[in-house]
């Protein structure tokens, strides 16, 4: 394959996994928002992943030309289409942590009481945060048994997140039951971390295309 396009590669690689460690930088805003009770990290959050959409297009538009300038072997082909998939996954990542912080800023303002399911709350951002960043590493990942581990590791934490979601409906409703009145943010709320679990999911997609890049197979998202 011509030099000129394994540069290309690499610069693809490089937008995809620069668009991640951004997604990584706007939740850990977000965490520090709900930490401090400060919605100013909420707001740049979402200002910094304001064009996540945009930079999906452009390395989606890098992509389609390349296949279409080079018509890569099978092998580059698959991580070409990879590339483009995990893109896609992450920009989607971006709209959930986009709403995440919108909502963090609301709840900083309202006279809503979390406070009792604040150690589920922790636990399941903090296993968000793992998985999301394992996904990332995996796109860089050079050996086998370091995308293995990275795909075992971002499969347990996205278990641990359905558990905790679980834990938290229950909770909730519990909550509901206490105080009726509350109904109405408490469900807001609950629907906001059903959107937030779906980070994990896409992070198994994502260490799921880095394999196939990596070793082909049949892709199942």
């Amino acid at each position: 394959m011509l030099a000129n396009y394994k540069e290309i590669l690499e610069k693809t690689k490089s937008r995809v996994v620069a668009l991640g460690e951004d997604i990584i930088k706007a939740y850990n805003m977000t965490l520090d928002a709900c930490e401090k009770d400060d919605p100013a990290p909420a707001t740049e959050a979402r200002s910094l992943l304001k064009d996540a959409h945009n930079r999906n297009n452009k390395i989606d538009n890098e992509i389609l030309k390349t296949l279409a300038l080079f018509s890569p072997e099978a092998k580059d082909l698959r991580v070409m289409i990879a590339y483009l998939k995990i893109a896609s996954e992450l920009s989607r990542i971006a709209d959930y942590i986009r709403s995440f912080a919108k909502k963090v800023k609301m709840q900083i303002s309202s006279e809503l009481d979390l406070s009792p399911l604040k150690s589920d709350m922790h636990s399941f951002l903090e296993s968000t945060r793992a998985s999301l960043e394992a996904a990332v590493s995996a796109i860089e990942a050079e050996t086998d048994e370091a995308l293995e581990n990275l795909y075992r590791k971002v499969n347990v934490e996205e278990s641990k997140c359905d558990d905790i979601v679980s834990v938290l409906e229950k909770n909730i409703i519990q909550q509901i039951c206490i105080d009726p009145e509350e109904a109405g943010e408490m469900v807001e709320f609950l629907k906001g971390m059903r959107k937030l679990e779906r980070i994990s999911d896409r992070s198994v997609n994502i260490v799921k295309l880095a394999y196939f890049a990596k070793k082909g197979g049949k892709l199942k998202l």
